[in-house]
């Protein structure tokens, strides 16, 4: 069984609208803290991105899991 967690930023922007970014191989177990410290730093350098970031809506880790069958005779 494999398994894998992303997480996923949520951020509104200038236009009013929801930005999601989400990032693979994240830490399910990382601190709320580290998320919003995360997140502000990423609002601090917006200009990187073409759709600036300027406020936190949400962030949520989404884990999900991989079984094979083995379906030989």
């Amino acid at each position: 069984m494999a398994a894998g967690t992303k997480i996923v930023f949520s951020f509104g922007n200038a236009s009013g609208n929801t930005v999601n970014y989400s990032y693979n191989y994240g830490n399910a177990e990382a601190s709320a803290s580290t998320i919003k410290n995360c997140m502000n730093t990423m609002i601090a350098n917006g200009s990187i991105f073409r759709n600036v970031p300027i406020s936190i809506k949400g962030a949520k880790a989404v884990v999900t899991s991989e079984t094979e069958f083995d379906l030989s005779d």
